[in-house]
């Protein structure tokens, strides 16, 4: 189970942090193919801000988790769960502020939830 954990949250890592890195490096979402329709619209104006919380907060968080699972740390779990919680909020957010729903959005959502799922077992299993 803490195997699959960490190759959840550092799955999560790879693609996040580089994808934060390129809505920061072209706010207008032109380098991973984004509509700029989508958020021109709305209080944000650019991708730049969405992009540094996906590349810090859900990126580096979870690939933080991922390295305290792979040293089998005891707060590894505790990390991952904070990683699935920023996944389930940036989605939310995103959602909320585009309001326009995209099948990867529900992928991302449902990782988030089974990696706060997995941690909250795993960690259950340790005050046993």
């Amino acid at each position: 189970m803490a195997k699959l954990l960490m190759f959840l949250t550092a799955f999560v890592a790879i693609t996040a942090i580089p994808c934060g890195i390129m809505l920061m490096m072209q706010p207008d979402g032109s380098l991973l193919q984004l509509n700029s329709n989508l958020i021109s619209q709305t209080f944000l104006h650019n991708y730049f801000i969405p992009g540094f919380a996906l590349a810090f907060f859900v990126g580096l968080i979870n690939l933080y988790a991922a390295f305290k699972l792979w040293k089998k740390h005891y707060r590894g779990a505790f990390w991952a769960g904070a990683g699935g919680l920023m996944i389930i909020a940036f989605e939310v957010v995103q959602i909320s502020v585009i309001q326009t729903y995209n099948w990867l959005q529900l992928v991302y959502l449902l990782l988030g939830f089974f990696i706060v799922l997995m941690a909250l077992q795993i960690k259950h299993k340790e005050l046993i």
